[in-house]
């Protein structure tokens, strides 16, 4: 099931959508107002959170990164 939200000013330039969903993982991907994608991949046993950048325009992918998406949650409920 896709879920979206967008920004109310131009809802086709910016977004979040949910991606694929396995049984170990979630796929989230933020679009930004420049076309930029970023894919987050949450493991849902321990929240950790890989994310990818990519421009498909120019072609371009690089690995942006790792956070516990867990221990963010846990310090700000």
């Amino acid at each position: 099931m896709k879920r979206s939200t967008s920004s109310a000013a131009n809802p086709s330039i910016m977004g979040v959508e949910m991606g694929e969903e396995t049984d170990s993982a979630y796929h989230v991907v933020f679009r930004s107002y420049t076309g930029a994608l970023v894919h987050f991949y949450v493991d849902k046993a321990n929240g950790m959170t890989r994310m990818v950048e990519s421009v498909p325009a120019l072609g371009v992918e690089e690995e942006a990164g790792k956070i516990n998406l867990f221990d963010y949650l846990e310090k700000n409920e």
